[in-house]
C-alpha cells in the first residue's frame, strides 16, 4: 500500500470525527445571528459588526462552540473612546444575559448563551497592515486573509493539525501550554499544502526555523529579525510580528517527533490519546524506586489572570531552582503547576542533605592583596590551604537540605527576583515531598504528568 493511501485510511474516519455536526453548526449560527442582531441595534451606523475567530473560519474542532463577535469601530477613534462605546454597546445588546468583564490587551465581554461562549470584543476596523492597532484588531486581517485561502479539504486539515497538537499537549498559544494556535495551525497547513505535507515539513525542522509565508523579508532575516526563538512564522498580515511566538522548544520538539511518529506509523491513537493518570499505589512505587528526594513547596494562588500567572509561576519556580544549584545541589528536574485556587512547584534532587562542609576557591597566591582579604574573610573556616598555586579554604554549610536553603532565600524574595504577588502568597506555603501529591485524588494527574512523561 502507498504511503498516501496508508495515511487516508486513517485520516478519513478522523476527519470525519472532527467536524462539526450540522446540529452543532445550527446552534451556532443561530446564536451569532441572535447576538449580532441586538448588537446592530445598539450601534450606531458607522460601527461593523464582525465575527472572527475559527468559526469564521470554518475550522473549529467539532465542540469547540464559541463564537468571537468584534465591534468595529472607525480608526480615527480614540482608543480610550473606542474601548468604553464598544463596552457600553456590548453590555446594553446583552442586557437581561449574564456578562463578565475580562482583559486581554483591549477589555472585552465574555458571555454564555445556550452554552456557547461569546466573546463581545471592541476593536477598529482595519482594511490593511499599515494601520494596525493591537493584536485584538489583527484578528480581521487575519480571517480575511485565511478565508482567502482555504478550502473545504484544507480546512478539513486544519482541524486535523489542530487535533494533533491538542492530543500531544501543544495546542494552544497560553502561556501554560506554549503551543500552537489555531491560526498558526492555519498558516503551517496553507503554507505546506495539507495535513501530511506539514508533517513532513515539521519532521525535517531544525532549531531555530524560520517560515515567511508572505515573503515579507530576504531569506535569513526573519532569523535575525527574532533571535533567541526556536520558531519563527512571519505574520502575512504583519511583517513585524512572529505567530510563533510563544512556542518553546519543548512544544517544538515534542511536535517534530510526534509528526516522524505519525508519518512513519499512521494510527488514530495520535489524535485522541488519553491522558494516563496512575494510581496511588503505582505512583508511590515509581517515586520510592527513582532514590532521588523530592521537596513539595505549595501555595495560595495568586489571584492573576492565566496569562500573567503563568509566567510568574514560571519565574518563581526557576528563581528558587537557581538558588538550589548555587548551593550545589544537583538537581534531576522540577515542575509547577496552578489550577488558579492552588499553585505549587516540585523539586526532584539527587541527594536530600549536603556535607557539612564546602570548598570555597581563593585567589592565587601571588595576588597579596587578594590573599590577605581572602584568609580574613574566611577567618572562621574550617582551615584554609593551598592547593597549586590557590588557597582554598573548607566552610561549614549554614543550610544543608533543600528546605533549609529554600527557607532562607524566602526571607527576602525580591532579592531573588520572585514576583510580588508570587511573594505574598508565599506567607502561607506549605512543605512537603512528591508522595504528598498522592494524598489528593485531583493531584495524581500532575504526579503522573511529572513521573511519567513521555513523547
Amino acid at each position: 500500500m502507498q504511503a498516501d493511501a496508508r495515511y487516508e485510511k486513517v485520516l478519513k474516519t478522523v476527519r470525519a470525527r472532527l467536524r462539526p455536526p450540522a446540529s452543532e453548526l445550527a446552534l451556532l449560527a443561530g446564536v451569532q445571528e441572535r447576538i449580532v442582531g441586538r448588537l446592530r441595534k445598539a450601534v450606531p451606523d458607522e460601527v461593523e459588526i464582525g465575527t472572527m475567530g475559527s468559526v469564521a473560519k470554518g475550522t473549529a474542532l467539532r465542540g469547540n462552540r464559541e463564537l468571537d463577535i468584534f465591534i468595529l469601530m472607525p480608526r480615527q477613534w480614540a482608543l480610550d473612546d473606542m474601548q468604553k462605546k464598544g463596552l457600553a454597546w456590548a453590555k446594553q445588546a446583552m442586557r437581561g444575559i449574564k456578562t463578565e468583564l475580562n482583559y486581554a490587551q483591549h477589555p472585552y465581554l465574555k458571555a454564555y448563551v445556550e452554552g456557547v461562549k461569546i466573546d463581545l470584543v471592541p476593536s477598529y476596523k482595519l482594511h490593511n497592515m499599515e494601520r494596525l492597532g493591537s493584536a485584538v484588531d489583527r484578528s480581521q486581517l487575519h480571517a480575511e486573509w485565511a478565508n482567502a485561502r482555504l478550502n473545504e479539504r484544507l480546512r478539513d486539515d486544519v482541524r486535523l493539525l489542530k487535533q494533533f497538537f491538542k492530543a500531544l499537549g501543544v495546542y494552544g498559544a497560553q502561556t501554560r501550554v506554549e503551543g500552537f494556535s489555531g491560526y498558526l495551525c492555519e498558516l503551517l497547513v496553507i503554507h505546506y499544502g495539507g495535513f501530511v505535507p506539514a508533517l513532513r515539513a515539521m519532521g525535517s525542522w531544525r532549531m531555530p526555523h524560520a517560515l515567511d509565508p508572505q515573503k515579507h523579508h530576504q531569506d535569513g532575516h526573519a532569523l535575525k529579525l527574532f533571535p533567541g526563538v526556536p520558531l519563527v512564522v512571519i505574520d502575512p498580515v504583519d511583517a513585524h510580528r512572529n505567530v510563533a511566538a510563544v512556542v518553546s522548544r519543548t512544544s517544538m520538539a515534542r511536535a517534530m517527533l510526534a509528526a516522524r511518529a505519525f508519518l512513519q506509523k499512521p494510527s488514530a491513537e495520535f489524535f485522541f490519546r488519553e491522558k494516563e493518570v496512575h494510581s496511588a499505589a503505582r505512583l508511590r512505587n515509581i517515586i520510592r524506586s527513582r532514590g532521588t528526594c523530592t521537596v513539595l513547596l505549595s501555595f495560595p494562588s495568586p489571584d492573576e489572570v492565566e496569562d500573567v500567572l503563568w509566567p510568574q509561576l514560571r519565574k518563581t519556580a526557576q528563581s528558587l531552582l537557581a538558588r538550589l544549584e548555587r548551593a550545589e545541589f544537583r538537581l534531576f528536574g522540577h515542575y509547577f503547576w496552578s489550577d488558579g485556587k492552588r499553585a505549587l512547584i516540585l523539586f526532584e534532587m539527587m541527594e536530600s542533605e549536603l556535607p557539612a562542609v564546602r570548598r570555597a576557591g581563593g585567589p592565587q597566591v601571588w595576588l597579596a592583596r587578594d590573599v590577605e582579604a581572602f584568609i580574613k574573610r574566611r577567618k572562621g573556616a574550617a582551615n584554609v590551604h593551598v592547593e597549586h598555586e590557590r588557597l582554598v579554604a573548607v566552610v561549614r554549610r549554614e543550610q544543608r537540605t533543600p528546605k533549609e536553603v529554600l527557607e532562607e532565600a524566602l526571607q527576602n524574595p525580591a532579592k531573588l527576583g520572585i514576583p510580588a504577588p508570587f511573594a505574598r502568597a508565599m506567607r502561607k506555603r506549605k512543605w512537603g515531598a512528591a508522595l504528598d501529591l498522592l494524598k489528593d485524588a485531583g493531584l495524581r494527574e500532575v504526579a503522573s504528568d511529572y513521573f511519567s512523561r513521555r513523547l
